[in-house]
């Protein structure tokens, strides 16, 4: 029967250990198989409802080949959602758009922290206290074991520092609301960029850093402080366009080093990988139906 998973149902299903290790397992089965280009989304505008539909390609993923149709509202807004079909065209169960979104993200970036993060960090700089930054730190809590202390830096004080200590008793670990940005960044083992604000430069950062950057939005070194240490781009999945970007794949597979010395700062790129957005939402309700989570839906008329 299909399921509806709401944002805590979402949030449920992927703050598992267990699960974490799968969908890893999956994003490194991807990257580490024959690279194919992500198919075109499917665009359909909804004039009268102000809705946007996205059918995206079908994918192989644990409950066979999937596709997924997508609605958003035409402004920003909540009520996304998105719905996960079987190759027959079926109804396996939707979810909250957003709240997959952001565990999508913060999967691939849990990956790639494992292999691009300095041995043994410490400290973690969190740029953002949304949605997108929680789901982040609770993937790298458990990709960096090691990681002790976070500093968030926010757009509002008091909701910067109402999420970290929601953080704090959540995770265990030592979260604290930073004021000042630049010191959030500049004392920090690894940096995630996860709402733009502020833009992060490339001189905060400390030698040997990793500075995921989930926004696009970091600027280079300003022209009168010129970086301390070189920046090594990497991508989790380059187009033609990002001339001098490492793939993620090719170090992972081993044919491609993250930095050249100690003191190279990585940066890394977090892009669309094809068949993760599809594998991810199929794994999703796989694992809400092994632990009962979600609400069942009736789907088809039944007798009375």
């Amino acid at each position: 029967m299909p399921i509806m998973l709401s944002p805590q149902d979402v949030d449920d299903v992927f703050d598992d250990e267990t699960f974490l290790e799968e969908c890893f397992a999956d994003v490194q089965r991807l990257l580490l198989g024959p690279r194919r280009a992500r198919g075109a989304d499917t665009l359909v505008g909804v004039p009268s409802g102000r809705l946007r539909l996205t059918v995206r390609p079908g994918a192989p993923g644990p409950l066979g080949r999937c596709s997924t149709v997508r609605i958003d509202p035409a402004a920003p807004a909540t009520g996304r959602l998105e719905f996960v079909l079987a190759e027959d065209g079926s109804l396996l169960g939707l979810a909250d758009a957003g709240a997959l979104d952001g565990w999508r993200t913060a999967v691939t970036s849990g990956l790639a922290a494992r292999f691009l993060a300095p041995p043994g960090p410490h400290v973690l700089g969190l740029f953002g206290a949304g949605e997108q930054a929680w789901a982040c730190l609770l993937v790298l809590r458990h990709a960096l074991p090691s990681l002790a202390v976070v500093r968030v830096v926010g757009r509002d004080r008091v909701g910067t520092k109402d999420f970290a200590l929601a953080a704090g008793r959540h995770t265990g670990l030592e979260v604290v609301a930073a004021e000042d940005a630049r010191a959030g960044a500049r004392h920090a083992d690894v940096v995630v960029a996860t709402d733009g604000h502020p833009p992060i430069h490339a001189d905060w950062l400390t030698a040997g850093a990793l500075l995921i950057d989930q926004t696009d939005t970091t600027r280079p070194a300003r022209p009168n402080r010129p970086a301390r240490q070189a920046v090594r781009s990497v991508c989790l999945a380059p187009t033609p366009e990002a001339a001098g970007c490492v793939a993620l794949g090719e170090i992972v597979a081993g044919r491609a080093l993250p930095r050249r010395t100690g003191a190279d700062v990585v940066h890394y790129r977090c892009d669309d990988l094809a068949g993760w957005d599809t594998v991810a939402a199929s794994a999703g309700l796989r694992q809400a139906w092994r632990r009962d989570l979600g609400t069942a839906l009736s789907a088809g008329r039944t007798r009375r």
